[in-house]
């Protein structure tokens, strides 16, 4: 009689267990395009494993880490590593990047001229106002041999300089000057056609219609420092759902349908 009780409390306890587990939503925030769009890519494949997750979408640079900081969401995706690390700096979250997953290569965008070549001897470029995103932006313009930034000149001194002091930091043989606004207002100004030409991060450049491709007058080439990377607590670093997520996000099969899909504009990282 007590073996049968005991088996009977043991397939209660492991039903009860197993609805509790199925019953689980975690939350993820991510902005619009390609992060959400790459997570409901992979929501049906953790489906298969038992996880369930909601997709919180955001619009801005500042919010997602928030929201992870106050326990709402579980984990996030948008971001890369310097701009966590200067997160953590300011903030002092307790975050760990959990894995990469893509490189959304930045842009020069204009409406007025169709190369760089047009491009007028003195330019005002349009920036995103994130000091960490500065060496990036300057180092598309130098691939592109629009500027050569001095010798003994650090990521450290462009973070560090004030927007109209940058032009000191390179040679060239054109004038240019800087206006820094909000990441998510940069397609604003260049469909507005505000400045000369706008760098336009890779995520609003998609999420507003553009192709890095073939809208691009210059583009960034290989940038593996800024990979977009999944990003959690400490506490949540081994959490099952977590490891589970990352190897979808890392998997042949997603890496090659961000490849597919996104053709070149978004360039997988694993």
């Amino acid at each position: 009689m007590k073996k049968l009780l005991l088996l009977a409390f043991t397939a209660i306890f492991a039903f009860t267990f197993t609805a509790c587990q199925e019953e689980t939503v975690y939350k993820v925030g991510a902005t619009p395009v390609p992060h959400k769009e790459i997570l409901e890519y992979v929501q049906p494949i953790l489906e298969e494993q038992g996880y369930t997750f909601e997709i919180v979408e955001f619009t801005d640079y500042v919010l997602p880490n928030s929201a992870l900081a106050s326990g709402d969401i579980i984990a996030n995706f948008f971001q890369h590593v310097p701009y966590l690390e200067s997160q953590i700096a300011e903030y002092g979250y307790d975050f760990v990047n959990v894995g990469g997953v893509h490189v959304e290569p930045i842009g020069l965008y204009t409406k007025e001229y169709a190369s760089l070549d047009e491009l007028p001897t003195e330019i005002e470029i349009i920036i995103s106002n994130s000091p960490t995103d500065r060496p990036r932006l300057l180092g598309v313009l130098e691939e592109n041999g629009l500027i050569t930034i001095n010798d003994g000149v650090t990521s450290e001194d462009i973070i560090d300089a004030t927007v109209t002091n940058l032009p000191t930091l390179f040679t060239s043989d054109r004038t240019i000057t800087f206006t820094e606004v909000a990441a998510e207002l940069l397609y604003t100004n260049y469909d507005n056609e505000e400045g000369d030409a706008v760098l336009i991060n890779g995520n609003f450049a998609l999420d507003n219609g553009l192709n890095p491709l073939e809208d691009a007058i210059a583009l960034e080439g290989s940038a593996s420092l800024y990979v977009n990377i999944v990003v959690t607590t400490s506490e949540n670093e081994n959490n099952p759902f977590i490891l589970a997520l990352v190897a979808a996000l890392q998997s042949d099969e997603v890496q090659q349908w961000i490849e597919d899909n996104y053709g070149g504009a978004v360039v997988p990282a694993a």
